[in-house]
């Protein structure tokens, strides 16, 4: 295994070690269509109020391990041990077993599908709302699932960091615009960092996707003006430095609704 490769994978194990003490941390693997599993992260809260499906940006795959370790990071894994200070149960997926990425996959109703399946394995854990987070391209993830499946989906959806563009048409990039907004009727929330340089997350975007949110039950929004240094889609994208600022926020809103 190459060193940079080796020292990701600790630095992000050692980052969920914190959950031991305050939640039920599990690798599970579940059946979600015929011939198709998802492994995902669950960590239970103690008492929780609410439950979320928590989906990464970039492609969506995680490479998560049965040992709990990943072979890709994202604002996601920081933001599992932060949920769950607030009682809040997360589980975090990988791209399913018949996929490599979750690359023109985001916005079909096999996705869709998948995300009942996990939301399931929520409420059984916990009779507590199941909401829907997505970050960057994780926001397609979100969208689709809460639009496609109306009533059957989750209880609300929130948008961190959202893709709303594709620089160049790249493939990498998965707009929220991808799915029909206007179909999703549940309360919403919008996360974004004013200062975001990420050409596929311009803060511009937010207004964009505001207006398309016509049938939402409740639509509100954080902007965010702070952040740690990086890559133009690391630091202030990813929200680095205000992490758990941003979490408490997203999380008191959950609670709220």
């Amino acid at each position: 295994m190459p060193f940079a490769r080796c020292l990701l994978l600790i630095s992000i194990f050692l980052g969920l070690l914190p959950l031991a003490s305050q939640a039920q941390v599990e690798v599970k693997e579940i059946k979600t269509r015929p011939d198709v599993t998802v492994r995902f992260l669950y960590a239970k809260a103690e008492n929780p109020v609410a439950s979320v499906i928590l989906f990464a940006g970039g492609f969506g795959t995680l490479g998560l391990f049965p040992n709990g370790t990943m072979r890709y990071e994202s604002y996601t894994p920081t933001a599992v041990s932060l949920f769950v200070q607030q009682g809040i149960s997360v589980l975090l997926p990988d791209v399913p077993s018949d996929r490599s990425t979750l690359n023109k996959f985001r916005n079909t109703e096999e996705h869709a599908q998948d995300n009942a399946a996990l939301m399931a394995f929520l409420k059984q854990q916990a009779n507590v709302p199941v909401w829907a987070i997505g970050h960057s391209n994780g926001a397609l993830s979100a969208a689709a699932f809460s639009a496609l499946l109306q009533d059957k989906g989750p209880h609300g959806v929130v948008l961190m960091s959202a893709t709303t563009k594709a620089p160049f048409n790249i493939s990498s990039a998965h707009p929220v615009f991808l799915t029909p907004l206007d179909q999703i009727k549940m309360p919403v929330l919008i996360v974004h960092n004013t200062l975001d340089p990420c050409p596929a997350n311009p803060y511009t975007g937010v207004a964009l996707i505001t207006v398309e949110l016509k049938s939402a039950k409740k639509v509100a929004h954080f902007p965010i003006e702070a952040g740690g240094s990086g890559g133009a889609c690391n630091g202030l994208h990813r929200f680095i430095g205000v992490e758990e600022q941003v979490t408490k926020q997203v999380a008191d809103w959950i609670k709220a609704n």
